[in-house]
């Protein structure tokens, strides 16, 4: 397994328990089958403020929704579950009130960096630098590839930042619609780790499988700065699927031999707690949804 940027001892004396959310899953490799199953879920975003109902947004309902969303996880045969993204909406504190509640879950947990973790991660660690998460796990004959949309993105600082609000600025005198100051960018570091593992995997005859937080197709306002680059590049390595929260309305396209899956959003309705479980077995890929989500 690899994690490119794990974190600082500063960072993790500044983030205390909550450091564990930046740790690679543990996985259980004798527990693979033939079928690989995993769990999903997206933009839980956790505040403690009272419900926007005009935007269709309850933030206090994650800690009623993630519950039973974790029972039923618990109660399915799964290699691992990924939440794709913004666990919390602004305070770095919420984090806290997830930690119970996650801390139920029986499977090996992996954790996607969305924009609303940056923002309050930003309000944590003040001058020290944001984390970098991007990372790759493994199974026998997969590889999984989490990249990390905040790499260039507002939420930086020095340097970084320059180069962000540059990329912003061209996207938006080209019209582009994904030119929003909440979205972001892999960096050029990450884009050659990116394109190393997806040779390694090649070289090993492994699938790959790709999460992050900022979709990559289709061409919506919420995809990365560069997603049709992400995703032009991880068509031509034959990745078998890319999943993303982050557009809490979801969504689906397929280029080429390449299938890509937006979550619905946990933070969306009074009651729909969207989730999914994939299984992927040979040539078939099966999307089972919950709670509102599409199942594919």
């Amino acid at each position: 397994m690899s994690f490119v940027h794990p974190l600082t001892e500063q960072q993790r004396h500044l983030l205390g328990e909550v450091s564990q959310f930046f740790q690679l899953p543990a996985l259980r490799p004798e527990l693979l089958n033939t079928t690989l199953r995993f769990g999903l879920m997206a933009d839980p975003q956790y505040a403690d403020v009272e419900a926007d109902q005009e935007k269709n947004r309850y933030y206090r309902h994650a800690l009623r929704k993630l519950p039973p969303i974790i029972a039923q996880l618990n109660q399915q045969p799964l290699d691992f579950v990924v939440t794709l993204g913004d666990m919390v909406d602004r305070h770095w504190e919420d984090y806290r009130a997830l930690l119970p509640l996650y801390q139920q879950l029986q499977h090996p947990h992996a954790v996607v960096q969305g924009n609303h973790d940056a923002l309050s991660l930003n309000d944590r660690l003040a001058d020290v630098a944001l984390p970098k998460s991007y990372y790759s796990f493994r199974l026998p004959g997969w590889r999984f590839v989490v990249y990390d949309g905040n790499d260039l993105s507002l939420y930086c600082s020095g340097e970084e930042r320059q180069q962000a609000e540059a990329q912003l600025a061209d996207l938006v005198a080209n019209h582009q619609p994904q030119a929003q100051p909440w979205n972001g960018a892999v960096g050029e570091q990450q884009w050659q780790w990116i394109e190393r593992q997806l040779q390694q995997a090649q070289t090993n005859d492994e699938q790959v499988i790709v999460f992050g937080h900022y979709p990559l197709a289709p061409h919506t306002t919420h995809i990365l700065w560069n997603g049709t680059e992400l995703a032009a590049l991880f068509c031509r390595y034959r990745v078998r699927a890319c999943f993303a929260g982050h557009d809490h309305r979801g969504g689906y396209a397929r280029i080429d031999d390449t299938d890509f899956f937006t979550l619905k959003g946990l933070l969306d309705g009074a009651e729909a707690a969207p989730f999914a479980v994939v299984e992927i077995s040979g040539d078939s890929l099966k999307v089972t949804g919950y709670g509102g989500e599409i199942s594919r």
